[in-house]
């Protein structure tokens, strides 16, 4: 099979371009600052979701893609917004309401959340992931589709 002819599938070399955005509008990742990279598919060094919808494109093509929240992020769970006394965060923390903070709780477990209010001796605070929720939209633009090299397979990756 010739490169014109490849399509992106497992452990071929693949060149593209992309750029993704939130639903929202808001920029997560662009090769617009580097330039084309190349990836093994199958390899891991994507995206998951943004690799299984590359597959069959072929050089030359250019896709604009949707990825569901659960694909993405995951799902924004309500249960995972809580209130707490907020002696149960460091004296000296300034809080700001939108602010996102990372702690260490007192058995050394890393805790991120952000800051939703503050209600007297009481904060609530929201323990999902940043992008919880959101769903993606990426455009992407395969370059090149090949075999990898001997020593490319060997290794797995580019």
């Amino acid at each position: 099979m010739t490169t014109e002819t490849m399509t992106v599938a497992d452990e071929r070399i693949v060149t593209l371009e992309y750029t993704v955005h939130l639903d929202t509008g808001r920029l997560l990742d662009s090769t617009g600052h580097c330039g084309p990279i190349a990836v093994m598919i199958g390899a891991g060094q994507l995206f998951p979701a943004l690799e299984d919808r590359i597959a069959g494109m072929r050089a030359g093509e250019t896709r604009e893609l949707r990825v569901p929240p659960e694909d993405a992020y995951g799902p924004w769970h309500e249960n995972l917004v809580r209130d707490m006394p907020r002696d149960r965060l460091p004296p000296d923390l300034e809080l700001t309401v939108g602010e996102e903070y990372r702690l260490k709780s007192p058995d050394g477990k890393p805790l991120r959340f952000r800051l939703l209010e503050i209600k007297g001796d009481t904060v609530r605070a929201d323990f999902n992931p940043p992008n919880a929720g959101q769903g993606l939209v990426a455009t992407v633009t395969v370059i090149a589709v090949r075999a990898p090299t001997a020593e490319e397979a060997r290794r797995g990756r580019v």
